[in-house]
């Protein structure tokens, strides 16, 4: 029999497996993951709280709940799998004598983090961009080719270095954080690679080469499968895929293998048992029994703790007028942002009005009048699929889905932060599915300066985990003393 300490007495790690099982959890996941992992033979220290707040100021729980949109078609089935363990809260005050500060902290729970990879950020541009690059190699004039690949390329090094220099800015404060919005970065760096290739294969002394087709390289294997494609299509010159095109092609089909597949050498991103914590502070008026919000601490990235004051959080339209914070989970990592700029429903409509209109339109270029504007080389083979990837992204990169419903009843208590189940969590085997925000839960009024991370240092863990055997060495020197 193993036990643990806790407030003095022993704790059967057998008895707390029966809990386990017993107890009622908000996903079937969630059970049957804790139950697979199971419980250190070693326990970390549990709750240093001897009762279950989360029973109290349930009101105060719901004026203060935080609307928590996750963004894109991938996260929003992530959310409906068997990869969603639930959300649990709890709400502590400051000291006993002090109640008139409280803390009300949110654990977002999935059983496994799935993507590392992004279909809709990385896959499809990595295609779209390929195919792109195909038709302006293959029917674009010399100077209209090298104008709209310099023009393409400009704006995905634009888009990547955005999230880039989000990414520095972290750095400067010791937090680093990786979105797949940063492979833009080189997905435009690459493109600009097409340059060259277009000067290097141009005949010597024809700068307004019409077709590139009709000089440039052939494929050393499969041109006669493309030349077929290009009959069958009804066009009218062949296609030829260039050297760049082909570097897409490749890294579109590598990129979808890590996405559909996951192998083991990327397990340490698609990890069992994920968790994101949102620390909620909240104070009273003087004189009132109102409440307000103070700040907010949140997971910026990886447990990275980022923490944003009301008025802040304000200034970045990150407040409603309910004071209610508002965030959002925009990469693969369950991590939170404020959200800024517009409403992603709006980004949703847009995306999918550009993607119709340019559907429209490419048809009226193909089948309608040549001598036309619309039916232009640059129209048909670069704005076209531009346009239509970027109204695809828009719809399914950005599509929100409510992680936690405003509706729900939270006196349940199925969605509290009781002390068994912290119990339960921290004790979970191996080093990814354990809870890692232990003496954060317990001292989470800590000064900012202290809580750069959720994650316990060293001495913290040991530290909790040696209060129970002073508490009880100083018990036995009081009673001695008697």
């Amino acid at each position: 029999m193993t036990d643990v300490a806790l407030h003095g007495k022993l704790i059967d790690l057998k008895e707390a497996v029966v809990e386990t099982i017993e107890e009622k959890w908000q996903t079937d996941s969630l059970k049957k993951q804790i139950e697979v992992a199971g419980l250190r033979k070693k326990g970390f220290m549990m709750p240093l709280d001897a009762e279950n707040t989360t029973h109290k100021d349930i009101q105060l729980v719901k004026q203060f709940m935080p609307e928590i949109q996750l963004l894109g078609w991938e996260l929003r089935s992530e959310r409906a799998s068997k990869a969603w363990g639930g959300a649990y809260f709890r709400i502590i005050e400051h000291t006993e004598q002090e109640k008139s500060q409280k803390c009300i902290q949110w654990i977002y729970v999935w059983t496994k983090q799935r993507f590392f990879i992004s279909f809709w950020m990385t896959v499809f541009p990595l295609f779209m961009l390929g195919l792109i690059a195909t038709l302006i190699y293959s029917y674009l004039s010399f100077t209209t080719a090298l104008v709209s690949v310099a023009l393409i390329g400009s704006i995905f090094f634009l888009l990547g270095f955005r999230e880039l220099f989000a990414a520095i800015r972290g750095l400067a404060k010791g937090k680093w954080f990786f979105s797949n919005g940063q492979l833009s970065l080189i997905f435009g760096i690459v493109f600009w690679f097409l340059l060259a290739e277009i000067y290097l294969s141009k005949e010597s002394g024809k700068e307004e080469l019409r077709s590139g087709a009709e000089s440039w390289h052939e494929l050393p294997v499969g041109q006669e499968i493309i030349d077929g494609i290009s009959t069958a299509l009804g066009l009218e010159r062949d296609i030829r895929i260039s050297w760049v095109a082909v570097v897409f092609f490749i890294a579109t089909l590598v990129a979808l293998f890590f996405w559909k597949w996951e192998p083991p050498a990327f397990t340490h991103a698609t990890h069992d048992m994920d968790w994101a914590p949102f620390f909620i502070y909240i104070s009273k008026e003087p004189k009132t029994t109102d409440w307000k919000l103070d700040k907010v601490r949140y997971d910026s990235f990886h447990y990275y703790a980022e923490t944003l004051t009301a008025d802040q959080l304000k200034r970045r339209n990150a407040l409603t007028k309910d004071q209610r914070p508002r965030f959002e989970i925009p990469n693969f990592w369950h991590s939170f942002r404020p959200t800024q700029g517009l409403d992603d429903r709006i980004k949703v409509v847009f995306g999918f009005l550009i993607f119709i209109i340019t559907l429209a339109v490419g048809a009226i270029a193909f089948i309608g009048p040549s001598d036309t504007l619309i039916a232009s080389d640059i129209v048909r083979f670069v704005f076209v699929p531009l346009l239509l990837m970027f109204g695809a992204y828009n719809v399914f990169a950005s599509w929100p889905k409510s992680i936690v419903d405003k509706k729900i009843d939270l006196s349940d208590p199925i969605y509290h932060l009781t002390d068994n189940r912290l119990r339960i969590f921290w004790n979970l085997r191996g080093t990814e599915p354990a809870l890692k925000v232990r003496s954060k839960m317990q001292d989470a009024f800590m000064d900012d300066e202290d809580f750069g991370t959720f994650r316990d240092d060293l001495e913290q863990i040991v530290f909790y985990n040696l209060l129970p055997k002073l508490r009880e060495l100083e018990q036995k020197e009081f009673f001695k003393g008697l």
